[in-house]
C-alpha cells in the first residue's frame, strides 16, 4: 500500500512539475551541492551514512525511474539503466556470498546507484536532447560563477581545500573530489574558448574560469595549451581570413623552432611547468614495481601514474582467474581487497572504465560502455570538432587515464548532459 502510495505520489509530481524542470534546476544547482557536501566534511567534520549529494541525487534517480515505468516503453536508450537495475539484486546476491560481509551490499548499492543515476539520466537528456540544447549556455554561465567565484573567493579568504598543499599552493574551495574538479573546469575552460570566438566579451569569462582552474591546482591545466593548437586549427583554418595568418605564421614558429631559434627552457623552465614538476616527480618516484606490471600499456602508463596502474594490472590478472568475477565483478568492497587495499576501503585502479570492469564485470562494463559508444561513434565518424564533441572527447579520453569522472556524480553529470545533447544535432549546431 505504502509502495503504491509513494508510486503514485511520484507520478503526480513529475507530472506537475515536468521532470525536465527538475532536472534542469539540479543542473544549475549541482556543483553547490558538492561544495555543501565539502563543507560538511571539510568544515564540520559532519560524515552522513547518506551525504547531502547522495540524498539528491537519490531522489533524483527514484524520479528518473519512476518517468521510464510511467511511460511503459523499452527504448534503445534506457534499455541499458533497466537491465542495470534488474541484474542488481542478483549481483549483491553474489557480491555477499563472495564476500561474507555486510559492507558487500551497503558499499555496492552505493556504487551501483551512481552508474544507474548516469544511465538514467542519459537516457532522459537523450530523448529531450533538443530542450536540454538550448539550455546549454544557461547551465555553463551559471556554473561558470559558481565554480570560479567560489574557488577564487575560498583562495582569498583561506577557507576550502588545499589538496596539493605539500607541493604547492592551491584552494579548490570545498569540491572534494579532485578529478572531478578537475574535468568541470576544463569542460568550462574549452566552452568559453568556443565561446570567444563568437562573442568576445566571453574572453572575460574564459580568463575567469581560467584563472580558477589554476588556483584549483589540476595539473590537466597544462594540456590548455595542446587545446588552443587543436582549437586554433580546427576554427581559423577553415576560414579564409584566418588561413592566410595560419599558413603564415605556423610554418615560420615551425622553423624557429626547429632551427633552435627559442631557448629550450622556456618549454621547461617556466611558472607553470615548475609549479607541477615537484609533485609529478614525487608520484613517479616513489613507485618502483614498473617490471611487476605484465600488461604492457599499464607498465608503460606506470612511468607516469605509478601505482594505479600496479592496481590495475593486479586487479585485471585478478579477474580473469575467476568466471564468476569476470563476468560479474569483485564488487566495490572487494575489489579494494584484490588490489592490493583494505577491504571496503573503495579503492580502485582510479581509471574509471577499468574501475568499472573489476566493480562489475563485463556485464556491468558493457552496459555502462555501449550507450556511451552509441553515441560518441557518429561524432567521430563526422569529424565532428564543435564544443559537444570536443568536450565528450576531453571526458572519455580523461575517464581512461583517472578514476571518479564518469563514476563521480558531480562529473558524470555534465558528462551526460553533453554526451545526450550530442544526440540532437552533432553535425549542424557550431558551438
Amino acid at each position: 500500500m505504502l509502495n503504491r502510495f509513494i508510486y503514485l505520489f511520484a507520478t503526480k509530481a513529475i507530472v506537475m512539475f515536468d521532470l525536465k524542470k527538475i532536472i534542469i534546476f539540479y543542473f544549475y544547482s549541482f556543483l553547490f551541492v558538492d561544495l555543501i557536501n565539502g563543507f560538511l566534511l571539510k568544515e564540520l567534520s559532519i560524515d552522513f551514512p547518506i551525504s547531502f549529494g547522495q540524498l539528491i541525487r537519490g531522489i533524483l534517480t527514484f524520479l528518473l525511474l519512476i518517468d521510464v515505468f510511467k511511460n511503459k516503453k523499452i527504448t534503445d536508450s534506457n534499455k541499458f539503466s533497466l537491465l542495470f537495475i534488474i541484474l542488481t539484486p542478483f549481483i549483491i546476491i553474489i557480491y555477499f556470498l563472495n564476500d561474507l560481509s555486510f559492507k558487500a551490499i551497503t558499499l555496492n548499492i552505493l556504487e551501483i546507484s551512481k552508474v544507474v543515476f548516469f544511465l538514467l539520466l542519459l537516457d532522459n537528456i537523450v530523448k529531450n536532447s533538443s530542450f536540454y540544447m538550448k539550455k546549454i549556455n544557461s547551465i555553463f554561465m551559471i556554473n561558470l560563477y559558481i565554480f570560479s567565484l567560489s574557488i577564487i573567493l575560498s583562495f582569498i579568504f583561506g577557507i576550502g581545500i588545499d589538496a596539493y598543499k605539500y607541493y604547492y599552493v592551491s584552494n579548490k574551495s570545498y569540491f572534494y573530489a579532485s578529478n572531478a574538479t578537475a574535468v568541470i573546469g576544463f569542460t568550462m575552460c574549452i566552452y568559453f574558448t568556443y565561446m570567444a570566438k563568437i562573442k568576445y566579451k566571453h574572453i572575460f569569462n574564459l580568463l575567469l574560469v581560467i584563472t580558477a582552474f589554476i588556483i584549483s591546482g589540476s595539473k590537466i591545466i597544462l594540456l590548455y595549451p595542446l587545446f588552443m593548437i587543436y582549437f586554433f586549427y580546427n576554427e581559423f583554418l577553415n576560414e579564409f581570413k584566418y588561413k592566410i595568418l595560419t599558413i603564415l605564421v605556423v610554418p615560420l614558429l615551425l622553423s624557429l623552432f626547429f632551427t633552435n631559434f627559442f631557448d629550450p627552457n622556456i618549454f621547461i623552465k617556466n611558472i607553470l611547468v615548475e609549479r607541477y614538476q615537484e609533485r609529478t616527480l614525487h608520484s613517479i618516484n616513489m613507485f618502483k614495481k614498473h617490471e611487476q606490471i605484465d600488461i604492457e600499456p599499464l607498465k608503460w602508463y606506470s612511468y607516469v601514474s605509478g601505482i594505479r596502474a600496479y592496481r590495475a594490472d593486479r586487479g585485471i590478472k585478478e579477474i580473469f582467474s575467476n568466471p564468476t568475477n569476470l563476468f560479474f565483478g569483485f564488487g566495490t568492497a572487494m575489489k579494494s581487497k584484490v588490489i592490493g587495499m583494505k577491504y571496503g576501503g573503495q579503492s580502485g585502479s582510479e581509471m574509471d572504465f577499468i574501475d568499472i570492469f573489476l566493480n562489475f564485470g563485463i556485464i556491468g562494463f558493457l552496459l555502462v560502455v555501449i550507450p556511451i559508444m552509441k553515441l560518441i561513434f557518429p561524432l567521430i565518424l563526422n569529424f565532428n570538432t564543435n564544443f559537444l564533441a570536443t568536450s565528450i572527447y576531453f571526458i572519455f579520453l580523461y575517464s581512461f587515464f583517472a578514476g571518479h569522472v564518469i563514476t563521480s556524480p558531480m562529473a558524470g553529470s555534465i558528462f551526460a548532459l553533453l554526451l545526450g545533447s550530442s544526440k540532437q544535432n552533432f553535425v549542424k549546431n557550431r558551438l
